[in-house]
């Protein structure tokens, strides 16, 4: 075999190029340059912060399972169980999961980056004492194609969550406001009356899309609920 240093360097790099190595056995081997890439899409070697790659599946270390609302598209994703152990790792990431709580996040295909979903996540919740992790998502922000089984995807924090704010408007009297804010976050939440005079209310969060206000000095309210 020639010195490596008397070997013509090849600066037109292609994905069918080899290159040559040993594998975890110490054997002697060569690895195709897609291959390498591949690798690095599917379990993230290169350690891209809140980046976490999974493969669709029901079950297993390194997977995910998606629920639709209907077939398979992003656009009907509605949530995902996922495994706290990203695909090839064998280091736990519930800790950094808790961070996609309220966040913007881009779940995309390692392979074609076209198909795509932008959600927001509610807070992840571990599914009884399992491994998996539920993660319910917001109505689809932008979205492209459909998830397929066994194909491996990327779970990503998409910047920071937007500063949402919602405002309901309550033209009838009532003892009890409805709100429904979409905004995937408990929010806080200002009471004002017809004369635009903050007033007093129970905010009850029913799940991060809705919540409640009572008013408990029994005089039925309209007005608005400033949502932020």
């Amino acid at each position: 075999m020639p010195r490596i240093s008397n070997i013509t360097p090849d600066t037109s790099i292609e994905k069918t190029d080899k290159l040559l190595g040993s594998n975890a056995s110490g054997e002697t081997k060569n690895f195709a340059v897609q291959d390498v890439s591949t690798f690095f899409k599917n379990t993230n070697a290169s350690g891209t912060p809140a980046q976490f790659g999974y493969q669709y599946n029901s079950s297993g270390s390194g997977t995910f399972t998606p629920t639709f609302s209907a077939g398979s598209t992003f656009a009907n994703l509605t949530s995902v169980k996922v495994n706290k152990y990203t695909y090839g790792a064998t280091t736990s990431s519930e800790g950094v999961l808790a961070i996609l709580a309220g966040k913007d996040i881009i779940i995309v295909d390692v392979e074609d980056q076209n198909n795509f979903g932008v959600y927001t996540a509610e807070t992840p919740t571990q599914d009884g004492s399992t491994d998996f992790y539920d993660i319910a998502l917001s109505a689809v922000q932008n979205s492209n194609g459909s998830l397929t089984n066994e194909k491996f995807y990327s779970m990503i924090a998409y910047g920071g969550g937007a500063d949402k704010a919602y405002t309901h408007t309550q033209s009838g009297p009532s003892l009890s406001w409805e709100v429904q804010h979409n905004l995937g976050k408990r929010p806080s939440v200002t009471v004002v009356d017809v004369n635009n005079v903050q007033g007093y209310g129970i905010v009850t969060h029913t799940n991060a899309n809705e919540l409640t206000i009572t008013f408990p000095s029994g005089s039925p309210a309209s007005g608005k609920a400033y949502c932020n």
